[in-house]
């Protein structure tokens, strides 16, 4: 019995040490709310309603327009550390009468180590029909409104600082999956 107390002992205290790596594997890790993968919203047209889950629309989006202008980048999973972590939360707006939809990405940025450094936000217009093919409007006016907040992210020097050097070597890297509980930024 006391051999197996040492075993599991051995195995945490290995595990601990292996999550206390001081270089994380991404650059940017990307947290979006599991409610926006099971609560759906609707756009309403006078005749037709449109119901769609905002994260997996968005999600395939980000981790390229990321990818490409500030490095690796993934989605939260377990356990998960980068050396930048985005909250990310969508919103979209149909209006019937102009025929436009309106998408917004707002993102907070936290450090590695869970500091609140800014929070962005991306707009969009985008004009359609949601009669005709609704999907791909939806996903036009995600696509600019991640591009903008994306631009708008990437001239920020202390950004750029944290991508390059991470955080303090006095500091933990915090999980992705923390940044829900995380504080935000104090006005």
């Amino acid at each position: 019995m006391k051999q197996l107390l040492y075993a599991v002992g051995a195995i945490l205290l290995a595990q601990g040490q292996a999550m206390a790596e001081d270089t994380p594997s991404n650059q940017v890790v990307v947290y979006i709310s599991p409610q926006e993968y099971t609560h759906e919203i609707k756009l309403w047209h006078f005749v037709k309603d449109y119901w769609f889950a905002q994260g997996p629309l968005i999600e395939p989006v980000l981790v390229k327009t990321l990818g490409a202008t500030l490095g690796e980048t993934a989605i939260c999973d377990a356990g998960v550390t980068g050396k930048v972590l985005l909250w990310v939360k969508p919103e979209m707006f149909y209006n019937p009468h102009m025929r436009n939809f309106y998408g917004t990405i707002n993102a907070t940025v936290y450090s590695g180590s869970g500091h609140a450094l800014a929070t962005y936000s991306g707009k969009s217009r985008y004009s359609g029909d949601l009669d005709i093919l609704p999907a791909k409007s939806v996903q036009a006016a995600y696509d600019l409104a991640i591009q903008s907040f994306v631009d708008k992210m990437k001239a920020d020097p202390a950004i750029s600082k944290l991508l390059q050097e991470g955080i303090p070597s006095n500091q933990s890297y915090t999980p992705c999956s923390m940044v829900a509980v995380l504080p935000g930024l104090k006005r």
